[in-house]
């Protein structure tokens, strides 16, 4: 076993996205790509459905087939030209990626994370198993496989990954510590301070400072770095949305990235939550096993005795054989 310290160099990008237009929300992401490689980073992450940008409408109209129909068009397909740039950028510039975005499958639409290595090979795919409340308008649930969601990046780290208010679900995020991740990407779509919205439209959980502290909780329970990356909305995505026209959203902006120690200290200042940039931090990974000697709640602050997961990977196909005989033919 080595004992020589390991630093790792991790980019959680606050950025606003390309909204109706794919091909921008790409170049956009391998521009920063290419700036979080140049400041020396091992891995960049990305908000949640980062291409095209978080459809913060549905939270004001359920129903707007115009915009769900440009929204669709512009999602990402996991295998296509779009997916195959951005691996290779990450390749090209020796960094890996943590990728949120919405994936377009045959038209049905789902919050996707994939994981690209710094070899730029696609190592993860995985959906967010349940969007939450208004997002079920749009997006559909991941199956067994997405239950797999770390990847150990071989000179990284252990890297897991989850969207959003899969972080208020305990018992998925009991599963992705057993996997015994080292280092959390927490995407987020924006959101505002509690204060900003109006008297009664919105839960404080359902806040910037609800974001924060599930991601602070998963740091500490899990003993690992947290990512938390979130985008933000600009003048010119609140106009095109008309997010105008509701409590959510309303202001803009919504960005709050930072990184959190395996302690749950905060690690990094804010940038301001309309403001585009990376937040950069070095992490000591030697301060892992000094909080899981304290605190290993799938070690030995377990008690697998008393409480345990049970677990389903199998991914449930749309069309599937029930026995291993298929029915003969029917001669007419």
């Amino acid at each position: 076993m080595s004992t020589e310290k390991r630093t790792l160099r991790i980019a959680a990008v606050q950025a606003e996205p390309g909204y109706f237009d794919l091909q921008a929300c790409v170049e956009k992401t391998c521009r920063l790509i290419e700036e979080a490689a140049g400041k020396g980073c091992d891995l960049i992450a990305f908000p949640e459905v980062w291409i095209p940008g978080y459809p913060g409408w549905i939270w004001h109209r359920a129903v707007d087939f115009d915009m769900v129909q440009q929204y669709m068009k512009h999602s990402l397909r996991r295998n296509s030209p779009e997916m195959a740039k951005i691996a290779t950028c990450a390749g090209k510039n020796k960094i890996a990626v943590s990728l949120g975005y919405s994936e377009n499958d045959n038209n049905s639409l789902y919050i996707a994370q994939s994981f690209i290595g710094k070899d730029g090979t696609v190592k993860m795919n995985r959906r967010k198993i349940k969007p939450t409340h208004v997002e079920r308008t749009l997006y559909g649930d991941g199956s067994g496989a997405s239950l797999f969601n770390v990847v150990d990046e071989p000179g990284v780290a252990k890297i897991g990954a989850l969207s959003c208010w899969e972080h208020s679900q305990p018992l998925l995020r009991y599963h992705t510590y057993s996997q015994g991740e080292e280092i959390h990407v927490a995407a987020w779509p924006p959101m505002n301070f509690f204060e900003s919205y109006p008297p009664g439209s919105a839960p404080y959980s359902m806040c910037r400072e609800g974001a924060i502290n599930l991601s602070t909780t998963h740091a500490i329970e899990g003993a690992c770095f947290v990512i938390v990356a979130s985008s933000i909305f600009a003048q010119k995505g609140i106009d095109s949305w008309k997010l105008g026209e509701g409590d959510f959203y309303r202001s803009g902006g919504g960005g709050y990235s930072c990184v959190i120690g395996p302690d749950g200290r905060k690690l990094t200042e804010d940038l301001g939550e309309k403001e585009e940039g990376l937040v950069v931090a070095d992490l000591d990974m030697d301060e892992i096993p000094k909080f899981k000697a304290v605190l290993d709640v799938h070690g030995h602050y377990s008690r697998p005795d008393l409480l345990w997961l049970g677990v389903d990977y199998r991914e449930k196909a749309q069309v599937r054989p029930e026995t291993q005989e298929l029915p003969s033919k029917v001669e007419s």
